[in-house]
């Protein structure tokens, strides 16, 4: 089988085909509508795996390679979730506490010797944890503005009272 997980030859290729025909299948005849948008995003996204797989693969082999991908991952989730929180430039702080979840889960598991530092580990972890602090993130900052949009006009009074900004903000949003 070699070092891949999965077996990559024709045997893939039929695969996707098959599974993407009866994706397009299902939705033409349940008369969903946009049968050719299946298939589009079914070749979209075996292209964009495709790229990220040669990425992946070339980062894995070194340690420094694989750090820095690790930043690039970092970086992506902060945008991405600065994206699903707001439209605004506020957004970009959605990287701050990414960083501050993942950043000692990542030191503790690597200086305990449970991920070894090698690429093939640290790239998968890193992913992984990066990945649930993006989405405890997102989920969180939504929230929280969706929680000042309902209850404006109890911020609005805890800044007539006296309070800051942050402090009103924070009486409505750390619960």
């Amino acid at each position: 089988m070699g070092g891949s997980a999965v077996a990559i030859g024709w045997g893939l290729a039929g695969a996707l085909l098959v599974l993407t025909a009866v994706a397009v299948l299902v939705v033409a005849l349940g008369g969903l509508g946009g049968w050719p948008g299946v298939a589009t995003a079914a070749v979209r996204a075996a292209v964009q795996l495709a790229a990220v797989s040669a990425v992946i693969v070339a980062v894995v082999g070194s340690l420094w390679l694989s750090a820095a991908f690790v930043l690039v991952m970092l970086a992506v989730a902060g945008h991405t979730s600065a994206r699903r929180i707001t439209r605004h430039r506020t957004g970009r702080w959605a990287a701050l506490p990414i960083s501050a979840g993942a950043a000692p889960v990542i030191a503790v598991v690597l200086a305990t010797g449970t991920v070894p530092p090698a690429g093939i580990a640290l790239v998968p972890v890193c992913g992984i944890v990066i990945g649930g602090a993006m989405t405890a993130t997102s989920l969180a900052g939504r929230r929280a503005l969706d929680e000042l949009r309902t209850r404006y006009g109890e911020y609005e009074a805890g800044l007539a009272i006296g309070l800051t900004e942050r402090e009103s903000t924070l009486e409505l949003c750390r619960p």
